[in-house]
């Protein structure tokens, strides 16, 4: 996805391209794909295509490269009947099988963001395949400004009532995509773009839809508006899908069964990461640790991260982020609704409003009473809470177990094969 900061255009190429920090023992929020095919991706460059001049469905022509990642490029070009300037994706050029996940991912990210009517989701034009290599390509619009992650590394942790703007504004974009039965499955603050407009006015735009999900139900089978899931499925049995540090435990533990709440304990996770200036558990450095940790017990309190930060924002974070999902919000619009209150003022957000919070602010500490909305239902769960949390425990010491092997399998076969 291209984006621009300032003065100097900028992109954030969000491919699914393999894990290599994993393999070499490190681990990294940006690793999204945990299984043995992706870890065989690691360590291949392409050089970047000489493009610039090119003109593509007779109408844009490609000025410059914006950004390279793993997987792809990022282009900006010109359309030269309009003047508009968009962004080119490109996958790298290399043999794709029609069932290939790599390219139905990329397929199927353009085709979603191009469904969805909604300020808040990043525009897809079209989608097709160069005539002379035979790589797909998709069109975008191109967005002025910076993605939250580069936010927080510029100002660090963000004013409570800016944070929300912001996730009530992304709340919008995910329900238009939940009412179209997909799942985000990788809502984190670097897929929360913040577009800039010409009067100042700052609109969150929701990226990266590569690894969505889209649900076959009976409500969206009904639905004419609805996406229709793929034929072939783009994940192999029992893969991780998503950022370890914003997943819900149930796309660690059944990650084939998750739902919309999945998203709803991402953006929970997410809300956290802009008060606090990092993720529950970014202090975590091993990758099996944080699998551990996420799937037995509930993210840290943000009292102790962000003293700062009123009572009802933080009871809001703890709902978004149980560790049952039966006990978060049950939707995203619910999510949406209960910031109603919290923001009286509406979700509008401003440029000059994209500051961090003041030490004088920080030295502030907000009363924080016990959290009715959870209390109940920790009531209702006590009989079942030790059993729980016992076979919580086994799941993710197997799957700990497992991934360990993985990577140390691959990082053999790596060292062998040199």
């Amino acid at each position: 996805m291209a984006h621009s900061r300032g003065r100097t255009t900028r992109a954030t190429v969000s491919f699914a391209c393999g894990s290599l920090l994993m393999v070499r023992a490190r681990y990294h929020e940006r690793t999204r794909l945990l299984a043995p095919k992706q870890l065989l991706f690691v360590g291949r460059r392409v050089p970047c295509p000489r493009m610039i001049g090119r003109q593509l469905l007779t109408d844009y022509e490609i000025v410059r490269v914006l950004g390279q990642g793993g997987m792809g490029t990022v282009y900006e070009a010109r359309s030269t009947k309009t003047g508009e300037r968009v962004a080119i994706k490109w996958l790298h050029v290399r043999p794709f099988a029609p069932d290939d996940p790599d390219l139905l991912r990329f397929e199927q990210e353009a085709r979603i963001a191009g469904s969805l009517d909604s300020p808040h989701v990043v525009a897809a034009i079209a989608v097709d395949h160069d005539p002379e290599s035979g790589v797909p390509f998709q069109v975008m619009e191109l967005l002025d400004g910076e993605d939250v992650r580069a936010l927080l590394g510029r100002v660090g942790p963000l004013r409570p009532d800016v944070a929300l703007r912001i996730l009530a504004q992304a709340c919008e974009g995910l329900a238009a995509a939940h009412a179209v039965s997909v799942i985000h499955r990788d809502i984190k603050p670097e897929n929360l773009f913040l577009a800039r407009g010409g009067d100042g006015e700052v609109t969150v735009k929701l990226l990266d839809f590569g690894v969505a999900k889209i649900r076959r139900t009976p409500e969206a089978m009904g639905a004419g508006g609805a996406l229709t899931a793929p034929a072939v499925s783009m994940t192999q049995s029992g893969q991780v899908i998503g950022t370890p540090l914003y997943m819900a435990p149930e796309q660690i533990e059944s990650p084939k069964k998750v739902d919309a709440r999945c998203d709803v304990y991402s953006m929970g996770v997410t809300l956290y990461a802009m008060l606090a200036g990092a993720p529950p558990h970014a202090h975590v450095k091993s990758l099996v640790e944080l699998l551990y940790a996420i799937t037995t017990q509930p993210p840290p309190p943000l009292a102790e991260s962000a003293p700062w930060v009123p009572a009802e924002i933080t009871r809001f974070v703890e709902k978004a982020t149980a560790h049952a999902r039966e006990d978060r919000f049950p939707s995203v619009e619910a999510m949406r609704d209960a910031l109603r209150p919290l923001l009286p003022e509406g979700f509008s957000l401003r440029q000059e409003a994209l500051v961090g919070v003041t030490e004088e602010e920080r030295k502030i500490v907000a009363t924080h009473a016990a959290n009715p909305l959870v209390a109940s239902a920790k009531t209702e769960r006590s009989a079942e809470t030790v059993k729980t949390a016992r076979a919580r425990a086994g799941r993710a010491r197997l799957a700990a177990a497992a991934i360990t092997l993985v990577v140390l399998g691959i990082a053999a076969f790596l060292l062998v094969g040199r």
